[in-house]
């Protein structure tokens, strides 16, 4: 999947479920999603968006990597 793929499926998601599942089909062969500016654990990172959405836990534990903290900001405020 290239990079405009994955910045588009995210886009596409409508709730938490299908950008946590999105997440974890990002991970690369050790189970790690790249940020920015590091790698983070692709499952950790995909249960904080339950956490972020449901919980109001803040939204830089997800990285700003493929527009992910964009979409969950997204999906807070519209489903409010």
């Amino acid at each position: 999947m290239t990079e405009l793929q994955k910045w588009q499926a995210v886009n596409q998601c409508e709730n938490g479920k299908a950008l946590h599942d999105l997440i974890i089909q990002f991970a690369d062969e050790e189970g790690m999603i790249h940020g920015r500016e590091r790698k983070f654990d692709a499952t950790q990172m995909a249960n904080h968006v339950h956490d972020v959405l449901q919980n109001g836990y803040p939204s830089n534990l997800l990285t700003r990597e493929f527009g992910i903290r964009q979409q969950a900001i997204y999906l807070k405020t519209f489903n409010k």
